[in-house]
């Protein structure tokens, strides 16, 4: 693989995306029918795949200058690809993905459609407002729930709140982290994040706060007898991890660290994701 693929692929986030395509198994299982069709199944990996590689892309290029100081590392301001080829191939990755989600159902590309509106408002304006941005993104990350469960039912089961809860809370608490290690960054192009407005230390402690409230809702699933015993011990894996990500940040609210826990909490996030499959077949 030539050094500009890679950089194209790295562009994607390939971690992300596959989290996108397995939340969508997740709403399919916690869906009424839980109809794993095969060619839907591939559709909805292309969709998954598409849109949060197009959005990952993009942010990418909206955030090339601030990269420049936060992430020199990263395939554009690297030189290992240029702007315009990163929005070319975001452009034709987030076609990919719609056009996919459209061959599926009409209710899917609705859902697909605003949740990828939703992430190109972020990246292209919503960034700058700090927390609302945030919250916006972690609504995004629970879109791949609704969008399985319309695959399978074509209806959203009200079910699935509870399971949409602690990944939006733990994914709120993250991008509030990530914040912190972007402070310099960001004052360039001028985001209110948490961490620039209030603070490193704020940031962490109300990250931390959010990564304890996704833990003590994380049982309810099981509490409300939607799952079997099997999620009680994975859940409790990630939950073990939640805590020691926000004890991590608290200890040490440095941007290295930061990046760090960032990392950590897809780990966890992964994890979260399992429990509820498994617990749910």
């Amino acid at each position: 693989m030539s050094r500009k693929l890679r950089a194209l692929l790295k562009l994607t986030r390939p971690p992300n995306a596959i989290l996108m395509y397995i939340a969508v198994i997740a709403g399919i299982v916690l869906s009424d029918s839980k109809s794993f069709q095969p060619e839907k199944l591939v559709l909805a990996l292309i969709t998954a795949y598409g849109l949060c590689g197009s959005s990952m892309g993009f942010n990418d290029y909206f955030d090339r200058e601030v990269d420049r100081v936060n992430a020199p590392w990263r395939p554009i301001p690297s030189g290992t690809i240029s702007a315009s080829e990163a929005a070319a191939f975001s452009a034709a990755l987030g076609i990919l993905g719609l056009t996919s989600s459209a061959l599926t159902s009409i209710q899917c590309l609705i859902v697909a459609s605003i949740a990828y509106a939703a992430s190109l408002a972020y990246n292209a304006w919503l960034k700058r407002s700090g927390l609302p941005g945030n919250i916006i993104v972690s609504g995004v990350v629970a879109a791949p729930f609704i969008y399985g469960s319309i695959l399978s039912d074509g209806y959203i089961s009200p079910r699935l709140a509870t399971f949409i809860l602690p990944v939006f809370l733990s994914n709120l608490g993250r991008e509030i982290i990530k914040g912190i290690s972007d402070v310099e960054g960001d004052s360039l192009r001028g985001v209110r994040s948490v961490a620039r407005i209030m603070g490193p230390r704020f940031a962490a402690r109300l990250g931390a706060s959010l990564y304890m409230a996704a833990v003590a809702v994380s049982p309810l699933p099981y509490i409300l007898g939607l799952v079997s015993w099997i999620y009680i011990p994975i859940v409790a894996a990630a939950d073990a991890g939640f805590t020691y990500s926000a004890y991590s940040i608290l200890k040490d609210y440095s941007g290295e660290n930061a990046l760090k826990v960032k990392s950590m909490t897809l780990i966890w996030m992964l994890l979260g994701l399992i429990a509820f499959i498994i617990g749910s077949i």
